[in-house]
């Protein structure tokens, strides 16, 4: 599953925060993914680096705008591909009991290859008819990730724009000192983090 539709679950209510969490990440992937994206501005002073994320932040909702669009759902498109993969290996199974102990569906929200089997089942009775989509959790739906992304970031305006100030005294910044030593690019890594690399 993408950063962009594991970020759609917050937008469910209050009532997410009840439930177990529907995601197949385990990993801190996300937090690195980011921390790559804002490595060019993080050693900028505060405003430049907070100007920085914003842009980056309005390119990437602009992008997934454009995805979106293109999409024609019911699902997202990663859900879709795990959805599809798992039919096609569905297709050669045959459903032989009532239980899975492979508890993917209960942890991803997304129905696992032994449930689509047993749906294919179910579908064989012609009064039954089955939309194996239907059974995905709502954090999957293109609709969620729509909602997700429909706010976006105006760009603000720029230092021309701002409006002169009256004030007769002027403010001039400090003096600079060229710190010893080069600059840290890299982030600071946890103990925790320090401990389990020994």
């Amino acid at each position: 599953m993408s950063m962009v539709e594991a970020d759609s679950s917050c937008i469910l209510g209050k009532d997410s925060f009840l439930r177990k969490p529907v995601s197949g990440v385990l990993i801190s992937n996300m937090c690195e993914v980011f921390n790559g994206k804002i490595e060019k501005g993080r050693d900028k002073p505060v405003i430049s680096c907070l100007e920085f994320i914003m842009e980056y932040l309005m390119k990437r909702i602009c992008n997934f705008m454009k995805v979106m669009k293109k999409d024609k759902g019911p699902l997202t498109p990663t859900a879709t591909d795990i959805v599809d993969a798992r039919k096609k290996v569905a297709s050669q199974y045959i459903a032989r009991n009532q239980t899975c102990t492979c508890r993917k569906w209960e942890l991803m929200g997304i129905p696992c290859m032994h449930a689509i089997a047993t749906l294919n089942e179910m579908s064989k009775d012609p009064e039954v008819e089955i939309d194996i989509y239907k059974w995905v959790h709502k954090v999957y739906w293109l609709e969620t990730w729509q909602k997700a992304y429909s706010f976006k970031v105006e760009p603000i305006k720029g230092r021309p724009m701002w409006p002169k100030s009256n004030c007769p005294t002027k403010l001039i910044p400090p003096p600079h000192r060229t710190q010893v030593g080069r600059p840290k690019k890299k982030r600071r890594k946890s103990e925790g983090e320090r401990l389990s690399k020994r």
